[in-house]
């Protein structure tokens, strides 16, 4: 199986005005939790990976506004990440270039880090001629991940300074560094099918005098342009529980002012930190995730961060080494991937609220298993909502029987009123007393409803959250359901047409002029009009997958309406 990444209630009141609040609520929410405005995929790296070996040279200037490395070196605070060390001379390192069947690497002997990673399998756009996705984003001087400063060992920036290289090849890199008898050794460890490695920090005190290292491995990140769903966000799964901030936000004051965050710290209980994106993450798993911390800084708020997994300093006395063991996922967030390498990692895609994580995945497999017959996910995402329809029928049907009900108990309810214009509590009594004659649940038609509500954000969620969807074809102009539909832009508006949500709304309109109703004429005009319109502006920016998906199910509602009021009407079981 591939997965490529607020209660709502019911109410006694007819289906127009409940599927006005509902839907309004979920979409609403929907909208302003898990749908930021497209940020930016990491920016295309314009010169390939080098066939050999090749020199390159590290930025020495601190970042304005963070400590210098020689504050930092004397600072207690066990949670404060690192400034880049200013030198006096120009640092080079020597590259190591890494190439398996699903990712492109190079490795630094400059800090023994992580200087580029890009993915075979993706790419940022559509078309044969983009660029791959990179997902080392970060910025001098923090331009490298898996840095270890190791500022406290009194050496210096490890991150700055050149490691030997022990050996390097297709499967094992070892980095060393050694000086006052103080030796780190790095080794990086590959598989050839698998987005997963693992890097092992050794500290060797050779020395006459007891150190206490601190294990820290950093990943940066910058904001870029670019065309995916989402922006970059660093992420947290802490004491069980996942963190994330965006990026672009990070750092930046609030919308009613005050100091901005631009640090957040993670005591204890980390087991992983990284950055995310809709469909991608880089992950940094940490062997002991009790014993491990973890920290968000934004180094340029809105704009650049560094996220790093750490460990407190240990006593390391002459004579004696310790090491920590890292593990590194840096790629796509496909679920069966990411079962397989553990620690939580699956909740890196976005699967809504844990009690609704197996109907997502559940729905995701079921997904891949359709294309798996029939080769196109938009035709899949038809026979899915096709599917979800039929096994809710009953619930469907229970609702629609109870709204014909309530519809033909309309006159008599209207000369309950006009009987007793004047005293709404002889209404109400006279109400309970029809509805219990006529053997009439005036909830009936909301329960049915409120059950299939799981069912469908589910849905919504399996389908936001595809990476199968990333890129995939459908009909015509539409060639990415994970993005919004363009036939083209409007002239001298600048608008792109996007004709699936127009459809949608236009569905929308229909069902809601065949749907039995309670409220006063002026009422339901109001929400034929008010509730298309908002939807259809809401749905405007959504991955034509999702809008498909609804779409269809409006449809198919539309057609079950009919059928179902015609039957009921005819005096025929529906």
């Amino acid at each position: 199986m591939r997965l490529r990444s607020g209660s709502l209630r019911g109410t006694a009141m007819d289906r127009n005005t409940l599927l006005a609040f509902a839907l309004s609520f979920a979409v609403l929410t929907l909208w302003m939790l898990f749908t930021p405005q497209p940020q930016g995929l990491p920016k295309p790296v314009g010169e390939p990976v080098a066939e050999a070996p090749a020199q390159i040279a590290a930025e020495d200037a601190p970042i304005p506004g963070l400590p210098e490395a020689e504050a930092i070196a004397t600072s207690d605070r066990s949670d404060q990440l690192p400034a880049a060390a200013a030198v006096a001379t120009q640092a080079v390192g020597t590259l190591v270039p890494l190439e398996t069947p699903l990712f492109r690497a190079e490795l630094d002997s400059l800090g023994a880090t992580l200087r580029h990673y890009e993915l075979v399998a993706y790419r940022a756009t559509p078309s044969p001629a983009s660029a791959p996705i990179v997902l080392t984003t970060g910025q001098p001087p923090f331009a490298n991940a898996l840095a270890t400063p190791f500022r406290e060992l009194g050496l210096g920036d490890l991150s700055q300074v050149p490691f030997e290289i022990e050996r390097a090849d297709a499967h094992e890199v070892v980095f060393s560094f050694e000086r006052a008898g103080v030796r780190v050794r790095k080794v990086y460890s590959f598989e050839p099918d698998s987005y997963a490695f693992s890097l092992r920090i050794v500290v060797e005190n050779g020395s006459d005098a007891a150190i206490g290292p601190r294990y820290a491995v950093t990943w940066p990140a910058s904001v870029q342009p670019g065309n995916d769903f989402t922006e970059q966000s660093f992420a947290v799964l802490h004491e069980g529980s996942m963190t994330r901030e965006p990026l672009a936000g990070f750092g930046k004051s609030g919308f009613f002012g005050g100091s901005p965050t631009t640090e957040a710290v993670f005591r204890r209980e980390v087991d992983w930190a990284g950055i995310v994106t809709t469909y991608f993450v880089a992950a940094v798993i940490p062997e002991d995730p009790v014993q491990a911390s973890g920290q968000f800084v934004a180094t340029e708020p809105a704009r650049a961060g560094v996220v790093q997994v750490f460990f407190d300093p240990v006593m390391l006395p002459p004579g004696q080494n310790a090491e920590r063991i890292f593990r590194v996922y840096a790629g796509p967030k496909e679920a069966e991937r990411l079962e397989a390498v553990g620690a939580g990692l699956i909740r890196s895609i976005d699967l809504g609220w844990n009690w609704l994580a197996p109907v997502v995945l559940g729905f995701a497999w079921l997904l891949h298993a359709i294309y798996s017959v029939i080769p196109n996910y938009g035709l899949a995402i038809i026979l899915l909502t096709i599917m979800v329809r039929a096994v809710t029928t009953p619930l469907t049907m229970k609702q629609m029987r109870s709204m014909e009900r309530m519809r033909a108990l309309q006159p008599k309810l209207t000369e309950l009123k006009e009987k007793h214009p004047d005293d709404r509590q002889k209404q109400s009594e006279e109400m309970m007393q029809l509805y219990r004659r006529e053997g009439v649940n005036p909830l009936g038609g909301c329960l049915p409803m409120i059950l299939q509500l799981p069912v469908f954000i589910g849905l919504f969620y399996a389908l936001r959250s595809s990476i199968d969807l990333r890129q995939a074809p459908f009909v015509g102009w539409i060639n990415d359901l994970s993005s919004p539909d363009a036939l083209f832009e409007i002239p001298g508006v600048g608008i792109p047409l996007r004709v699936l949500p127009l459809i949608m709304g236009a569905t929308m309109v229909l069902q809601q002029k065949i749907t039995p109703t309670q409220v006063d004429p002026a009422q339901a005009k109001m929400m034929m009009t008010v509730m298309p319109v908002m939807m259809t502006v809401l749905f405007y920016q959504f991955p034509s997958g999702l809008v498909l998906y609804w779409m269809v199910s409006n449809a198919l509602a539309i057609a079950h309406q009919l059928w179902v009021g015609r039957s009921l009407r005819a005096g025929k079981p529906a």
